[in-house]
Protein backbone atom coordinates (compact mmCIF):
# COMPACT_ATOMS: atom_id res chain seq x y z
CA UNK A 1 0.00 0.00 0.00
CA UNK A 2 1.59 3.69 -0.80
CA UNK A 3 2.08 5.90 1.83
CA UNK A 4 1.39 9.50 2.47
CA UNK A 5 3.10 12.32 3.49
CA UNK A 6 1.78 16.25 4.64
CA UNK A 7 3.56 19.33 6.32
CA UNK A 8 1.69 21.59 8.38
CA UNK A 9 3.00 24.89 10.16
CA UNK A 10 1.55 27.78 12.38
CA UNK A 11 2.56 30.17 14.94
CA UNK A 12 1.59 29.96 18.64
CA UNK A 13 1.99 33.21 21.04
CA UNK A 14 4.01 31.15 23.19
CA UNK A 15 8.38 30.61 23.63
CA UNK A 16 9.35 27.23 22.44
CA UNK A 17 10.19 25.72 25.65
CA UNK A 18 6.89 26.75 26.94
CA UNK A 19 5.01 24.68 24.09
CA UNK A 20 7.52 21.76 24.29
CA UNK A 21 6.85 21.40 27.83
CA UNK A 22 3.46 21.64 27.50
CA UNK A 23 2.72 18.76 24.64
CA UNK A 24 4.67 16.43 27.14
CA UNK A 25 2.27 16.95 30.42
CA UNK A 26 -1.43 15.53 30.02
CA UNK A 27 -3.03 18.34 31.82
CA UNK A 28 -1.77 20.68 29.56
CA UNK A 29 -1.94 18.81 26.44
CA UNK A 30 -5.55 18.35 27.36
CA UNK A 31 -6.25 21.94 28.00
CA UNK A 32 -4.56 23.38 24.99
CA UNK A 33 -6.17 21.17 22.83
CA UNK A 34 -9.34 20.51 24.06
CA UNK A 35 -9.32 16.51 24.45
CA UNK A 36 -8.32 14.20 27.03
CA UNK A 37 -4.49 13.19 27.47
CA UNK A 38 -2.17 10.08 28.60
CA UNK A 39 1.10 11.02 28.57
CA UNK A 40 4.40 9.34 30.15
CA UNK A 41 6.91 11.49 29.06
CA UNK A 42 9.80 9.99 28.65
CA UNK A 43 11.79 7.90 25.88
CA UNK A 44 9.39 5.02 25.00
CA UNK A 45 6.71 6.25 27.29
CA UNK A 46 3.20 5.95 25.78
CA UNK A 47 0.59 8.55 24.91
CA UNK A 48 -3.04 8.65 23.96
CA UNK A 49 -4.98 12.09 23.11
CA UNK A 50 -8.11 13.17 22.07
CA UNK A 51 -10.13 10.56 24.56
CA UNK A 52 -8.43 8.15 22.90
CA UNK A 53 -8.51 8.75 19.23
CA UNK A 54 -4.83 9.08 18.86
CA UNK A 55 -1.91 6.76 20.04
CA UNK A 56 1.75 6.47 20.17
CA UNK A 57 5.27 5.88 21.94
CA UNK A 58 7.66 8.76 21.98
CA UNK A 59 11.10 7.80 20.36
CA UNK A 60 12.89 10.95 20.37
CA UNK A 61 13.24 13.69 23.16
CA UNK A 62 14.96 17.58 22.40
CA UNK A 63 14.17 19.75 24.71
CA UNK A 64 12.70 22.93 23.36
CA UNK A 65 13.46 22.29 19.77
CA UNK A 66 12.36 18.62 18.44
CA UNK A 67 9.75 15.51 19.27
CA UNK A 68 9.37 12.17 17.46
CA UNK A 69 6.84 9.87 18.11
CA UNK A 70 5.09 7.10 16.39
CA UNK A 71 1.65 8.12 15.89
CA UNK A 72 -1.88 6.13 14.36
CA UNK A 73 -5.76 6.64 14.83
CA UNK A 74 -8.62 4.29 15.70
CA UNK A 75 -8.90 4.75 11.64
CA UNK A 76 -5.88 2.84 10.76
CA UNK A 77 -6.15 -0.21 9.87
CA UNK A 78 -5.33 -3.26 12.16
CA UNK A 79 -2.27 -4.17 9.67
CA UNK A 80 -0.79 -0.94 8.77
CA UNK A 81 1.88 -0.39 10.99
CA UNK A 82 2.25 3.49 12.65
CA UNK A 83 2.91 6.30 11.44
CA UNK A 84 5.63 9.13 12.01
CA UNK A 85 5.45 12.56 13.32
CA UNK A 86 8.53 15.09 13.75
CA UNK A 87 6.99 18.10 15.97
CA UNK A 88 9.73 20.96 15.44
CA UNK A 89 9.64 24.11 17.73
CA UNK A 90 11.28 27.34 15.99
CA UNK A 91 11.46 31.28 18.20
CA UNK A 92 10.31 33.60 16.27
CA UNK A 93 10.29 37.17 18.25
CA UNK A 94 8.31 36.04 21.17
CA UNK A 95 6.03 33.54 19.73
CA UNK A 96 6.97 30.02 18.15
CA UNK A 97 6.59 28.62 14.83
CA UNK A 98 5.25 24.94 15.00
CA UNK A 99 6.13 22.93 12.01
CA UNK A 100 5.04 19.05 11.81
CA UNK A 101 5.95 17.18 9.63
CA UNK A 102 3.95 13.82 9.12
CA UNK A 103 5.40 10.83 7.54
CA UNK A 104 4.15 6.96 6.71
CA UNK A 105 0.34 7.61 6.56
CA UNK A 106 -1.87 5.02 4.92
CA UNK A 107 -3.11 5.96 2.12
CA UNK A 108 -6.09 8.43 1.42
CA UNK A 109 -5.80 9.40 4.50
CA UNK A 110 -3.58 12.49 4.48
CA UNK A 111 -5.99 15.11 3.55
CA UNK A 112 -8.10 14.08 7.01
CA UNK A 113 -5.20 14.08 9.11
CA UNK A 114 -4.67 17.85 7.54
CA UNK A 115 -7.50 18.76 9.06
CA UNK A 116 -7.20 17.17 12.28
CA UNK A 117 -3.59 19.01 12.97
CA UNK A 118 -5.23 22.93 12.03
CA UNK A 119 -8.58 22.15 13.90
CA UNK A 120 -7.11 20.02 16.55
CA UNK A 121 -4.15 21.43 17.69
CA UNK A 122 -3.57 24.71 15.83
CA UNK A 123 -6.60 26.58 16.28
CA UNK A 124 -6.93 25.57 19.76
CA UNK A 125 -3.01 26.04 21.01
CA UNK A 126 -3.13 29.76 19.52
CA UNK A 127 -6.48 30.55 21.74
CA UNK A 128 -5.12 28.87 24.92
CA UNK A 129 -1.72 30.51 24.81
CA UNK A 130 -3.36 34.33 23.57
CA UNK A 131 -5.15 34.10 26.87
CA UNK A 132 -2.04 35.02 28.85
CA UNK A 133 -1.16 37.66 25.93
CA UNK A 134 -3.01 41.52 26.09
CA UNK A 135 -5.46 41.67 23.59
CA UNK A 136 -4.24 43.88 20.27
CA UNK A 137 -7.81 44.93 19.57
CA UNK A 138 -8.44 46.50 22.96
CA UNK A 139 -5.82 49.90 24.00
CA UNK A 140 -3.48 49.24 26.58
CA UNK A 141 -4.63 50.23 30.46
CA UNK A 142 -3.50 53.74 30.72
CA UNK A 143 -0.42 54.41 32.88
CA UNK A 144 -1.38 54.91 36.62
CA UNK A 145 -0.45 58.03 38.51
CA UNK A 146 2.95 57.85 40.18
CA UNK A 147 3.02 56.33 43.70
CA UNK A 148 2.37 58.74 46.60
CA UNK A 149 5.41 57.07 48.27
CA UNK A 150 8.19 59.46 46.13
CA UNK A 151 6.48 62.48 47.76
CA UNK A 152 6.19 60.47 51.32
CA UNK A 153 10.08 60.49 51.14
CA UNK A 154 10.31 64.15 50.00
CA UNK A 155 8.80 64.90 53.05
CA UNK A 156 10.81 62.69 54.90
CA UNK A 157 13.99 64.20 53.43
CA UNK A 158 12.83 68.13 54.41
CA UNK A 159 12.29 66.50 57.68
CA UNK A 160 15.53 65.08 57.92
CA UNK A 161 17.34 67.87 57.07
CA UNK A 162 15.25 70.12 59.64
CA UNK A 163 16.31 68.53 62.70
CA UNK A 164 19.58 68.51 61.96
CA UNK A 165 19.66 72.27 61.63
CA UNK A 166 18.13 72.02 65.04
CA UNK A 167 20.75 69.93 66.26
CA UNK A 168 23.53 72.20 64.98
CA UNK A 169 21.41 74.70 67.12
CA UNK A 170 21.37 72.95 69.71
CA UNK A 171 25.38 71.84 69.65
CA UNK A 172 26.57 75.10 69.35
CA UNK A 173 25.76 76.90 72.80
CA UNK A 174 27.36 74.02 74.55
CA UNK A 175 30.90 74.13 73.33
CA UNK A 176 30.87 77.65 74.38
CA UNK A 177 29.75 76.53 77.83
CA UNK A 178 32.72 73.70 77.82
CA UNK A 179 35.20 76.30 76.84
CA UNK A 180 34.27 78.37 79.93
CA UNK A 181 34.16 75.38 82.53
CA UNK A 182 37.44 74.42 81.03
CA UNK A 183 39.11 78.15 81.99
CA UNK A 184 38.90 78.06 85.56
CA UNK A 185 39.70 74.54 86.00
CA UNK A 186 43.65 74.61 85.44
CA UNK A 187 43.55 77.38 88.32
CA UNK A 188 41.36 75.69 90.80
CA UNK A 189 44.22 72.39 89.85
CA UNK A 190 47.10 74.36 90.68
CA UNK A 191 45.65 75.31 93.60
CA UNK A 192 45.09 72.12 94.56
CA UNK A 193 48.84 71.54 94.47
CA UNK A 194 49.61 73.33 97.34
CA UNK A 195 47.65 70.90 100.02
CA UNK A 196 48.22 67.49 98.87
CA UNK A 197 49.70 66.56 102.08
CA UNK A 198 46.03 67.79 103.56
CA UNK A 199 44.60 64.45 102.29
CA UNK A 200 42.21 63.35 99.01
CA UNK A 201 39.57 65.38 100.41
CA UNK A 202 40.88 68.43 98.65
CA UNK A 203 39.54 66.74 95.04
CA UNK A 204 36.12 67.23 96.85
CA UNK A 205 34.08 70.03 95.88
CA UNK A 206 34.21 71.87 99.62
CA UNK A 207 38.12 71.59 100.10
CA UNK A 208 37.84 73.72 96.71
CA UNK A 209 35.82 76.58 97.54
CA UNK A 210 38.23 76.73 100.98
CA UNK A 211 41.70 77.03 99.29
CA UNK A 212 39.92 79.36 96.89
CA UNK A 213 39.32 81.91 100.56
CA UNK A 214 42.93 81.73 101.27
CA UNK A 215 43.48 83.29 97.65
CA UNK A 216 41.69 86.48 98.46
CA UNK A 217 43.11 87.26 101.74
CA UNK A 218 46.54 86.92 100.01
CA UNK A 219 45.67 89.26 97.72
CA UNK A 220 44.42 91.93 99.82
CA UNK A 221 48.02 92.94 101.90
CA UNK A 222 49.03 93.52 98.09
CA UNK A 223 46.89 96.63 97.50
CA UNK A 224 47.40 98.48 101.07
CA UNK A 225 51.52 98.07 100.66
CA UNK A 226 51.23 99.83 97.24
CA UNK A 227 49.14 103.23 98.27
CA UNK A 228 51.95 103.61 101.33
CA UNK A 229 54.49 104.31 99.01
CA UNK A 230 53.20 107.21 97.30
CA UNK A 231 52.13 108.84 100.85
CA UNK A 232 55.11 110.60 101.70
CA UNK A 233 55.26 112.03 97.76
CA UNK A 234 51.82 113.90 98.57
CA UNK A 235 53.11 116.15 101.90
CA UNK A 236 56.17 117.22 99.73
CA UNK A 237 54.21 119.29 97.21
CA UNK A 238 52.66 121.46 99.52
CA UNK A 239 55.79 122.23 101.37
CA UNK A 240 57.09 123.76 97.94
CA UNK A 241 54.09 125.46 97.44
CA UNK A 242 53.63 127.43 101.09
CA UNK A 243 56.96 129.30 101.23
CA UNK A 244 55.59 130.61 97.30
CA UNK A 245 52.54 132.14 99.26
CA UNK A 246 54.92 134.15 101.73
CA UNK A 247 56.80 135.86 99.21
CA UNK A 248 53.57 137.16 97.00
CA UNK A 249 52.60 138.64 100.47
CA UNK A 250 55.88 139.89 101.46
CA UNK A 251 56.01 141.96 97.98
CA UNK A 252 53.01 144.15 98.49
CA UNK A 253 54.06 145.20 101.76
CA UNK A 254 57.54 146.59 100.42
CA UNK A 255 55.38 149.05 97.80
CA UNK A 256 53.34 150.65 100.48
CA UNK A 257 56.63 151.77 101.71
Amino acid sequence: MKKEAIRVSTMVPTAPTTLYLAWLNAEQHSAMTGGVAKIDPQVGGKFTTWNGYISGKLVILDLGRRLVMSWRTTDFPREEPDSRVEVHFEALGGSTRLTILHTEIPEGQSEKYRELWSEKYFGPMRTFFSKYLPDPRKPPPPRPPPPPIEEEEEEEEEAEVTPKKGKLAAKAPPPSKKVIAKAPAPSTKVIAKAPPSKGKLVTKATPAKAVAKPVAAKAKPAPAKKPAKPAPKKPAKPAAKKPTAKKAAAKPKAKKK
